[in-house]
């Protein structure tokens, strides 16, 4: 089943009428039920401009996007707000916690705002709490915690409401080789359990060899799609090999191997 399609997306920014910039131009994507898709490209390709589209955050200039075969853009404030919260999970580098709230309370947000009764709540959160392996941490608050604990909660808030999909923005990007590599290993193994679709932008290649497929983007249009074998170390040779082609600036990446 094709849980998102986006069918020639374009998003131009300009200013009195005088185009400054086209950031995605005419761009095809179609992500199927329980996949795990990477997006990467050179700074200014046009990831994130496409993460802020996908999700509703941003508007395209033409083109359209469908969820569950329903386009967003087309929902009111309040339609759209309810439909973000309901259908879409998400995941950023700085983990957007709130630092009031314990490790729990942050968790279950999702679950609270939907007005789902407190043992159901109980129900859902203890095996994700269990799979993440922050069970322990539940009473803390987000300062008493490390940046990899920030980021297995984050994925914990996206998940435990079940979304469509799963958005994440360079998770990794604030996190050591270890941390990262504990975060990407969690994530893979809940897209296998839990069958989640997720779309991750990601300048790391070492993270990006965790997802099944890649789609490369260049001046906002495709630029080519690896998928993933058996093999992941293979498969994180290949992302380094089409990023050499690819072109752009990559030197502040950490090109750590698997």
């Amino acid at each position: 089943m094709t849980v998102l399609t986006a069918h020639g997306l374009s998003k131009v920014y300009s200013s009195k009428g005088n185009i400054v910039c086209t950031a995605i131009n005419d761009l095809d994507l179609k992500i199927e039920d329980g996949e795990f898709t990477g997006v990467m490209g050179p700074s200014g390709s046009g990831k994130t401009t496409l993460l802020h589209l996908l999700a509703a955050i941003d508007s395209p200039t033409s083109g359209s996007i469908e969820i569950n075969g329903v386009d967003p853009h087309k929902f009111s404030d309040r339609q759209l707000a309810l439909f973000r919260r309901r259908e879409l999970g998400f995941i950023f580098q700085d983990f957007n916690l709130i630092e009031t709230l314990t490790i729990k309370e942050n968790i279950i947000l999702p679950l609270v705002l939907e007005g789902i009764a407190p043992p159901l709540i109980e129900e859902r959160l203890r095996p994700f709490a269990d799979w993440l392996q922050i069970e322990h941490l539940l009473d803390k608050r987000t300062y008493e915690v490390s940046g990899g604990q920030k980021q297995r909660t984050a994925i914990a808030r996206a998940l435990i409401h079940e979304p469509s999909l799963v958005l994440a923005d360079e998770l990794t990007g604030n996190l050591d080789s270890k941390s990262s590599k504990d975060v990407m290993e969690l994530l893979a193994s809940l897209n296998e359990r839990l069958q989640a679709t997720i779309l991750m932008v990601t300048h790391d290649p070492f993270s990006a060899s965790y997802c099944r497929r890649i789609v490369f983007i260049k001046d906002g249009r495709i630029f080519t799609e690896i998928r993933r074998g058996a093999n992941r170390q293979i498969f994180f040779q290949q992302i380094l090999d089409v990023l050499s082609v690819l072109g752009g600036n990559f030197n502040d990446i950490p090109f750590a191997r698997p």
